[in-house]
């Protein structure tokens, strides 16, 4: 008997050394795995934008061909109403010279600022279960998590935020929870921006029960009787003093910084979609006037968003365009509202992957400084 349970302690002490030797190589691997994912998906979405953009394009001279063609046999009254759609046409076409570049420099950095709130969010869900790490990092895992949403799964977005927080000493079970909270309640108040003002817009009914839907079933995770049953569940060493950070505190909190992120988000939208050609927010033929615009957008992406994240496809792709397309050409028409569509998913995944790569470089430089503190904490204590 003491033969076997030697053998036993033997086989397992040679599995440890075993994974001891080769954990270093499987991590590698495993972030070369990840990052190429990751990579593969903003490439995808990238060039599936680009040729829509290129489509749109298209269409708009064809259009206009047509129109000339009609020209040659055209009447005097028949002639004026042509060069007026085909003046609308040429103005409304996209080209690079004609896009307003200021104005896109504009919504790239109000979009950049609208991922930030959140991170505050899952800071504040993290403490609440009873962790402790740095802002800078919460910042950085928040900030580098939303290239994950192009991998298929939107399981990679809780991998890169779980990883950069264990920097910290944050637990995997404290990390997926507070991850879900934060996922849950944006989509919530999205949901619910988006079923307010779509109220008022003639768009088709399920876009508005579907608004309303996504909006009160994620909330419902994010309640704290609910969060509270479900930590004790997950967390052996749930304590009374983080059941007592799970409170209306948190939620009311959650609903602030989500908002302020979608507030941000549906203003660099707008910026955006004034950045088209042919389209003027002040102008005499503009439709919209910039607070309607404002609200329309901000209910548009709002709703994009929540629906693409509900669908699980990588990054929305293709539902995002459709709900965008939907909503916005109420206001401006569809051929700007296809393309302002396009634009977004292009600048919004180029914004997304600059930003993660200042947070990558700011942890891989910020990371021996953090080991030098962890070890000059050791030798205190």
């Amino acid at each position: 008997m003491t033969s076997t349970e030697d053998q036993t302690e033997k086989n397992d002490n040679s599995r440890r050394e075993l994974l001891k030797r080769y954990k270093p190589l499987f991590l590698r691997v495993a972030k070369w795995v990840i990052a190429v994912l990751v990579l593969g998906g903003l490439w995808i979405a990238s060039r599936s934008a680009v040729t829509q953009w290129r489509e749109e394009k298209a269409k708009v001279q064809q259009q206009i061909a047509a129109i000339d063609s009609e020209l040659d046999s055209a009447t005097q009254a028949e002639s004026e109403a042509l060069l007026v759609r085909r003046e609308a046409l040429v103005a409304s076409l996209p080209n690079w010279s004609s896009i307003r570049w200021h104005y896109v420099l504009a919504a790239a950095l109000l979009y950049g600022l609208g991922l930030v709130p959140s991170g505050f969010l899952l800071r504040r869900a993290l403490v609440s279960l009873g962790q402790r790490p740095r802002v800078g990092t919460v910042l950085a895992a928040q900030l580098m998590g939303h290239i994950g949403k192009y991998v298929p799964g939107k399981a990679m977005v809780i991998v890169i935020r779980a990883g950069v927080l264990a920097r910290d000493g944050v637990k995997p079970v404290q990390a997926t929870m507070s991850v879900f909270l934060e996922t849950f309640l944006m989509m919530a108040v999205g949901g619910a921006v988006a079923g307010i003002v779509v109220l008022w817009l003639p768009v088709p009914t399920w876009i508005s029960v579907m608004a309303g839907g996504i909006a009160l079933v994620a909330s419902l995770p994010t309640f704290p009787l609910v969060l509270k049953v479900v930590a004790k569940r997950l967390i052996k060493d749930f304590s009374e003093v983080a059941d007592a950070r799970i409170g209306w505190g948190l939620f009311v909190a959650g609903w602030a910084w989500s908002s302020l992120s979608w507030l941000l988000i549906g203003a660099s939208f707008t910026v955006l979609v004034a950045a088209i050609p042919g389209f003027s927010v002040m102008g005499a033929d503009a439709a919209p006037g910039a607070v309607e615009l404002y609200l329309v957008c901000t209910a548009a992406m709002s709703l994009a968003v929540v629906i693409g994240f509900a669908s699980l496809l990588p990054g929305g792709a293709g539902i995002r365009e459709l709900v965008v397309t939907t909503v916005l050409a109420v206001s401006i028409g569809a051929t700007h509202a296809i393309l302002a569509a396009i634009a977004a998913r292009l600048l919004f995944a180029a914004v997304e992957g600059v930003v993660a790569l200042c947070c990558w470089l700011w942890l891989r430089s910020s990371l021996p400084a953090a080991k030098d503190e962890l070890g000059e904490h050791a030798l205190q204590s």
